[in-house]
């Protein structure tokens, strides 16, 4: 009796650790299929233009470019403002942390815009929360009518080198660098004969570990 009644304990114990492993393997792959979800800040302006118009703009085209349907989920601007609007203070590392945390985000965008003379510098920075490290994104415009199509190159570059997501924008900047390519191997043969490999160099700037980590 003693022993039917271990024999019994035994099957339910492995039983119920079978349905155990079984669900922790359904969870697994439950959050292998999750869309990963990015928080655009709002990007810090440096101009003598009006700045909200600008700035207004540039994170409804990076929602638009970002969102990629059951793959990339970006958070609503809204929920992005009720967040900022409880921080008493603007260093942009607690923004940073605070949004991640309230909105569960996997990665923050931020970024900024700054004027000098009459051409735009654009610098956006994704930050990998979950992984502590971060990509650096950027542009140059010659003047405000191209910030439009700068903001389009960096979303592109984004979507690529963070989510491996290949877009019209992208196909169109790999050509452009094709294009450099075949020029500077017109005009420096002598430098390809020298470093063979040169061309298939990658211009990504990489991953790089977040100095803050909170």
């Amino acid at each position: 009796m003693k022993y039917f009644s271990l024999m019994c304990l035994t099957l339910c114990v492995v039983a119920c650790g079978a349905t155990f492993s079984l669900a922790s393997n359904e969870d697994t792959q439950k959050d292998s299929v999750r869309p990963a979800t990015i928080a655009v800040l709002p990007f810090v302006m440096h101009t003598t233009e009006t700045d909200s118009h600008i700035q207004k703009g540039v994170v409804t085209m990076l929602h638009t470019r970002l969102a990629w349907p059951d793959q990339v989920n970006v958070i609503p601007e809204q929920k992005i403002t009720q967040v900022l609007n409880q921080l008493d203070s603007d260093n942009r590392n607690q923004m940073i942390e605070k949004v991640a945390e309230q909105t569960d985000s996997r990665y923050v965008l931020d970024g900024s815009i700054t004027q000098l003379a009459g051409s735009f510098s654009i610098d956006a920075v994704v930050y990998d929360i979950l992984n502590k490290q971060h990509m650096t994104f950027f542009e140059q415009s010659d003047n405000s009518d191209e910030l439009i199509d700068k903001i389009s190159r960096i979303a592109a570059n984004i979507n690529k080198e963070v989510f491996d997501r290949t877009t019209t924008d992208w196909e169109k900047i790999e050509q452009e660098r094709q294009a450099r390519r075949n020029e500077l191997r017109r005009q420096n043969p002598e430098h390809l004969m020298q470093n063979p490999q040169w061309q298939q160099t990658r211009e990504s700037p990489g991953w790089k570990i977040w100095k803050y980590l909170f």
